[in-house]
């Protein structure tokens, strides 16, 4: 029974998680922009009207966010029927998307730091801000979580680093969302410890700055992209100084590619067939030696 019911569940279980493809991550992308720019929206508001530092906090982590998926979403721009054509074309957005989101990290690091220092220059936060930033945090730690799991499962099952990275970058949201909501209903009970929550969040920007940095660093200096040029960034196809669209190098491919070249040109040798045997080698010299006789008087006979 146990074995049938797995079988079942395995069955039953939608495509989108098993078997993602790339249109798979454009809707999920597409989501997350939406979800992303409403949280955005919801965050600025609410800073405007009751002045919450914390909404601001919230408010602009969900911008950085939604930077980070709308790179995705070109990344897996598949608004039609996927063909093997349409996927090496994505595949070739996939270094300059990682790319792309590992300085939007930096930004994300910066924006939360930058913050969260404000909010523990501002003091203690007001009493009315508190209940409208445990309704915002609680609806943002479910949906964020949510859509974190699906971006690691995709990033997985696509091989693709910068999916991989937006996932952190919605991770980042869901650690700060839970520190907010907790946090806030620490502080309903010990005001005291207020700063909880800004220490929390510039632990996450920090991280958020760490992880961007050495990945930029990595990739420039190791990886010998070239990150500084602006043909590359508009025209690049992921494989720009022996790299390939995950970094690995291609020289090896390219060598081998060469040697097949080089092949091709030769002239052709010549076949076993083609060959003489010993016997017709050993008459040919015989013949040589009979035609170059000479009389006694030096004329060839």
């Amino acid at each position: 029974m146990t074995l049938i019911s797995t079988n079942m569940s395995s069955e039953t279980m939608p495509r989108i998680w098993k078997e993602p493809d790339a249109h798979s991550a454009f809707i999920l992308s597409l989501i997350s922009t939406l979800i992303t720019a409403i949280f955005a929206i919801i965050g600025v508001v609410f800073y405007s009207a009751i002045g919450s530092v914390l909404c601001l906090v919230f408010g602009l982590e969900n911008c950085v966010d939604f930077c980070s998926s709308v790179v995705v979403l070109w990344r897996f721009f598949a608004p039609r029927k996927m063909t093997k054509d349409h996927e090496k074309t994505l595949k070739r957005r996939e270094l300059r998307a990682s790319m792309l989101i590992s300085f939007i990290l930096v930004l994300l690091g910066l924006a939360v730091i930058a913050t969260s220092s404000y909010d523990i220059a501002m003091g203690q936060v007001k009493e009315a801000e508190i209940d409208a930033v445990v309704y915002i945090a609680m609806t943002s730690f479910f949906i964020c979580g949510i859509l974190t799991i699906f971006k690691f499962h995709y990033s997985n099952k696509l091989n693709s680093e910068s999916l991989y990275k937006d996932g952190v970058c919605s991770l980042i949201g869901t650690i700060l969302a839970a520190a907010l909501f907790v946090n806030t209903l620490i502080i309903k009970s010990r005001p005291e410890i207020w700063f909880l929550d800004p220490f929390v969040a510039m632990i996450c920007g920090f991280a958020a700055l760490y992880i961007g940095i050495h990945s930029i660093f990595v990739s420039w200096w190791y990886k010998r992209i070239p990150l500084c040029s602006l043909s590359w960034w508009v025209m690049s196809r992921g494989q720009d100084n022996g790299h390939g669209s995950d970094g690995s190098s291609t020289t090896a491919n390219s060598n081998n590619n060469d040697a097949s070249n080089d092949n091709s040109t030769k002239e052709p040798t010549m076949s076993p067939i083609d060959k003489p045997s010993d016997l017709e080698m050993k008459e040919r010299s015989s013949s040589r030696l009979a035609s170059s006789a000479t009389n006694l008087s030096g004329e060839v006979v």
